[in-house]
Parts: structure tokens; sequence; C-alpha cells
């Protein structure tokens, strides 16, 4: 029990810290929207991750556990079509200056953001699951 409650808060932090950097999420008004998103990011990585990494063992070692991003990837864009008022935008980085490390201006279509959506998601509940575990 202790695991999965571990889970689900790692899986509200990931979705939450990506809804924070990308401003051109827009769930809609639907108050079930995040709770379908939570969800659906829980199962993807309890249930449907785990079986796909097995299956895909060879594919997962060779491309560093890059399986589990593209599982990401396709969920959002399915979810994108399940929830009927949530869009993801194009998203114009503004640039930035971090104690002396430059990260230009850019540019991201709709595809491109959804991408950085899923690898924001997907890095966080790494960092997460090897800090908390």
């Amino acid at each position: 029990m202790r695991h999965y409650l571990k889970s689900i808060l790692i899986t509200v932090a990931s979705a939450y810290i990506a809804y924070r950097l990308i401003p051109t999420i827009d769930l809609g008004f639907d108050p079930r929207a995040p709770l379908v998103i939570i969800g659906g990011l829980w199962i993807i990585s309890q249930l449907i991750s785990p079986i796909f990494s097995l299956v895909l063992l060879p594919i997962n070692l060779l491309t560093f556990g890059l399986v589990s991003l593209i599982i990401n990837i396709a969920f959002i864009f399915a979810l994108l079509n399940f929830l009927p008022g949530a869009v993801i935008g194009p998203y114009n980085f503004p640039g930035a200056d971090i104690d002396g490390i430059i990260l230009p201006a850019m540019n991201f279509s709709q595809i491109a953001t959804i991408v950085l959506v899923a690898v924001i998601i997907t890095v966080v509940q790494k960092v997460l699951h090897i800090i908390f575990e």
C-alpha cells in the first residue's frame, strides 16, 4: 500500500511540475481532467510500462530506457484526443540565463511541446523514483 501511495505522489508531482513549466497546457473546464491525467499516468507507470519494458527488453537496453518516454508521448497524444477540453499549444520559450549558462530562446510547435511535456514527466518520474526508493 505504501508503494502505491508513493507512486501516486510521484505521478502528481511530475504532472504538476510539467504543468507549471509549460504554460500552454490547458486542461479545460472539466474538474475531472487533472484526475484523469494523473490516473492515466499512474496506470502507465505501474501497469503498462513494466509490461512493455519486459517485452521490449532488448530495445529498452539499446535505447537506455527511452521506451518509457515513447509510451508517455503516446499516452499524452491519446489523452488529448480523449479529453475534449485538454489542449497543449505551441510554446515560445523566452530563453534563460542561469548562473552563466545561457539557454537561447526557442519556439516549439504543438508536437514538439507535447514531446517536451512527456520528457519533463518522464525525467521527473525517474528522478523521484530514484530519490524515494
